[in-house]
């Protein structure tokens, strides 16, 4: 009984510390790490607007239309901070090229948002500086034009988009679609749109929350369904966009596959030996289509302004092994989130066996994505 007693503490010793150890963000262990993250608070894009909108002909002077606000500015160059604060030893003192790759999907929003986060995550030391007066040094990023970014808008490939209409129109769409049609018509008649599916939501959530923040009053019709409502609704359109198995290749496997390649070549091939990084600026979709696809998206929701999602390559105890990090600015901190059938530290192999489905076929996102 003694050595039962013994073995079973043993054994809860072990297990707590294997615990302590994955939920710590130790740069000692860690290989590689990959960062997509949501660009900041903007104004209403013209796509977002309806046809009774008080502030349809609102141009946002000098922001623009689906531009970043001087909030968005601040809450992405501080989320270089605290990627700086959270992995400072990792990265090291100096910028130098090799050690990040950044990529941005061809929005302005987007692109400016990377361009903060890059500030704050590499602050000049004092031979960086070219001008006393701009604490602030250049590092380059990279994008590809929309019809060609499969890695971060594979929703745009022309075969992923044949798969959105049919599905719309599909009987189980149309049901869920039916079992919300009192609050459809309400929306369509106060609003102008012909709402007759949940991506019309979806456009009008952000229309809405971004002339709320802005600092608009919203009109009248709006109280009885804003925000819990709407939101509900929109999101629908998140799982709309995932129904199929290569719907969901083509939204987030190809992100999937660049970050499973990057990490064997890091891994194994020996190239690129000083890259620790690989940054991503995308949007709120970017990050809900990978917490889908990793079955971690536990309580839906729409990720907020700079969420990001970090999955770090560890070495532990001789395993290569993924860690999922997530902060959605909830005051809670960044997560650390527990894949289903692997943990919170899952094996590199594991990992890369329980996401294979998700990859997608060479010619499956269509000629204009290629």
């Amino acid at each position: 009984m003694f050595f039962k007693i013994i073995g079973s503490l043993a054994f809860l010793i072990i297990h707590f510390q294997w615990s302590l150890e994955s939920l710590e963000s130790s740069e000692s262990t860690l290989v590689l790490t990959h960062v997509l993250f949501r660009h900041g608070n903007r104004t209403a894009d013209k796509h977002e607007l309806y046809p009774n909108d008080p502030y349809l002909n609102e141009n946002y002077y000098p922001f623009g239309n689906g531009q970043l606000t001087k909030i968005g500015k601040r809450k992405e160059f501080s989320i270089g901070k605290a990627l700086r604060e959270r992995y400072n030893n990792f990265l090291g003192d100096y910028y130098y090229p090799e050690i990040i790759e950044a990529l941005s999907t061809d929005y302005n929003r987007t692109k400016m948002s990377l361009e903060l986060v890059l500030a704050g995550l590499f602050p000049p030391r004092a031979e960086d500086l070219f001008e006393d007066s701009i604490f602030w040094q250049p590092v380059p990023f990279n994008y590809l034009p929309k019809d060609k970014d499969k890695v971060l808008l594979g929703v745009l490939c022309p075969k992923y988009l044949e798969i959105y209409e049919e599905i719309s129109k599909s009987e189980e769409i149309l049901q869920k679609f039916a079992a919300n049609s009192e609050a459809f018509a309400y929306i369509s008649a106060h609003s102008g749109l012909n709402a007759t599916r949940f991506s019309d939501i979806y456009n009008l959530y952000f229309g809405l929350s971004t002339e709320e923040e802005w600092g608009f009053e919203l009109p009248y019709w709006t109280k009885p369904i804003w925000p819990a409502n709407i939101t509900n609704l929109a999101i629908q359109d998140y799982f709309v966009s995932m129904y199929t198995s290569e719907m969901r290749q083509m939204a987030s496997g190809y992100f999937l596959e660049k970050l499973i390649q990057d990490t064997k070549k890091k891994i194994l091939s020996g190239n690129f030996p000083e890259r620790k990084m690989h940054l991503y600026s995308a949007h709120e979709n970017n990050l809900a289509e990978l917490l889908m696809s990793l079955n971690v998206f536990d309580k839906p929701h729409i990720p907020n302004y700079g969420a990001w999602i970090s999955i770090e390559i560890h070495f532990i105890n001789n395993i290569y092994g993924v860690k999922v990090i997530y902060e959605n600015h909830t005051g809670e901190g960044p997560q650390l989130l527990s894949i289903p059938n692997c943990g919170s530290f899952c094996p590199l192999d594991q990992f890369i066996a329980l996401t294979e489905h998700l990859i997608p076929s060479e010619d499956l996102c269509g000629i204009k994505c290629v």
